[in-house]
């Protein structure tokens, strides 16, 4: 063994996986049942990390659900929307392998791991098909919680509140372990040594947060553009397996999302409110003119792209009815005056300094194209049940936040991790945001889950056969 693995090992397991979210807990759990010791490492004092506070939707292809509502879908046509969203950087056998094995772990999720779902399917922008499913508490917590339950019940080892320093290293360049250090210990003593006999995964997320990396791939996100992440969404883990000479593909496509709105931080309350009623059954207004600018259900890229084109945040509107087919609860978004609420039309273009003569014949304009089922001017799709708008109004100012990242470290189909010379990393494994290639230039919404749990599956079962 090289110079710097002359130390004497703390530890010693089969496999380490990095990150607690739906990449790393998926990973975990696959390993460990086909009988891998395993350690989870994760630097914040609680498991799960962005997943937990997401909405937990994801997308799948599932016959049976959909067929029952009269949808007829296809891995095939999920392939397409995936490929025609990424512009023509997607990996194509990474996506064939997401959209074919999607529903196999939506039934894992559901008959192995104890998940609930709603019984409701939606449709989001870029996707052709209505093929999203919310788990039944509308978080992310609805897949962690019993995915950390089924881990700990196969005596699985999680280390919270520690930091993953470095990979260690054979002459060769395989993965031999790691060095970690508890997050609350600052001094070179606390490091320590972990010995790796199958590999390591790394499940460490995007990198959102990261300013001083993001900005070097794309020039408009400073410091002034919030992210909808939790804190340290960073690139090191991802720099660690930079330094041993793997690949990345995409890194300048970072995805910002539409439906954030700049008076409140983070990702907030706005999301809910946008993406349901707004997008779906509303429509979205630049503010200088009181017009429509975007088709509200095209990829994330189209909306986001359009609105900054914008010289300030546009103003999302739905009506009573749209809030209530969208089926979800905005009162913390109303109670925190993110969203607000308005008797006619006239008040609420004063609110929000809109022209009121040019939205008021936006508002005609939109609701003939509800009665004809048929948006001539943007090509939004009417969605079933929607109604005309009318009063009350509801209305948020919305101005895209950085959301996921869809470059990464390049994978194979076993999810092992490339080098320079697209050979596998002896003992490397990457799923989940960390990795890129996936998604190309532009992520569908729901699918960044979808993507975590079937490369984590993968990985977990390709290192434990190490």
């Amino acid at each position: 063994e090289s110079e710097k693995n002359l130390h004497k090992w703390n530890n010693e397991v089969d496999v380490i996986v990095i990150g607690s979210g739906f990449a790393g807990l998926a990973t975990a759990i696959s390993a460990r049942e086909v009988g891998a010791s395993v350690m989870v490492l994760e630097k914040q004092n609680h498991c799960g990390g962005n997943s937990l506070f997401s909405d937990g939707v994801l997308a799948i292809v599932n016959p049976n659900f959909q067929g029952e509502n009269g949808l007829v879908d296809s891995p095939d046509l999920l392939m397409q929307d995936m490929l025609s969203a990424g512009r023509g950087y997607c990996d194509e056998k990474l996506v064939n392998i997401l959209a074919n094995q999607a529903n196999e772990v939506f039934q894992w999720l559901v008959e192995d791991i104890g998940c609930c779902f709603q019984d409701r399917v939606d449709k989001f922008g870029g996707h052709s098909m209505p093929r999203s499913y919310t788990p039944c508490d509308d978080s992310g917590k609805g897949i962690i919680k019993p995915m950390l339950a089924k881990f700990k019940s196969l005596d699985g080892k999680i280390k919270p509140n520690t930091s993953f320093r470095e990979f260690l290293t054979n002459e060769k360049n395989e993965i031999t372990g790691v060095v970690i250090q508890s997050v609350q210990q600052k001094s070179t003593l606390s490091l320590e040594y972990i010995k790796v006999r199958k590999g390591v995964v790394l499940a460490t997320g995007g990198f959102s947060g990261d300013i001083s990396f993001r900005i070097k791939y794309d020039r408009r996100l400073n410091a002034e553009v919030d992210h909808t992440n939790i804190p340290n969404t960073t690139a090191q883990g991802m720099l660690q397996a930079v330094a041993l000479d793997a690949q990345t593909v995409n890194l300048n496509y970072i995805q910002l999302a539409p439906w954030t709105s700049p008076d409140e931080k983070s990702y907030g309350t706005a999301p809910i409110f946008a993406s349901y009623a707004v997008f779906q059954y509303g429509f979205m207004v630049d503010v200088a003119t009181g017009k429509r600018f975007v088709n509200e259900l095209a990829d994330r890229k189209t909306c986001t792209d359009a609105m900054f084109e914008l010289s300030q945040p546009s103003v999302g509107i739905a009506d009573a009815q749209g809030v209530e087919l969208a089926g979800k609860s905005i009162k913390s978004a109303l109670r925190r005056g993110v969203v607000k609420k308005f008797e006619t039309l006239e008040t609420l273009a004063e609110a929000y300094n809109i022209p009121v003569k040019t939205l008021c014949e936006t508002l005609l304009e939109y609701n003939t194209y509800v009665e004809t089922q048929c948006d001539v001017a943007l090509g939004k799709p009417i969605l079933e049940g929607s109604k005309p708008l009318k009063p009350p109004f509801y209305g948020v100012r919305l101005y895209p936040k950085v959301h996921h990242t869809m470059g990464g470290l390049k994978i194979n189909a076993d999810a092992q991790v490339l080098n320079s010379k697209e050979k596998p990393i002896k003992g490397l494994y990457a799923a989940g945001e960390v990795t890129g290639g996936v998604h190309g230039a532009c992520r569908l919404s729901t699918l960044a889950i979808t993507d975590c749990l079937v490369f984590g599956r993968i990985a977990g079962r390709n290192v434990a056969k190490q």
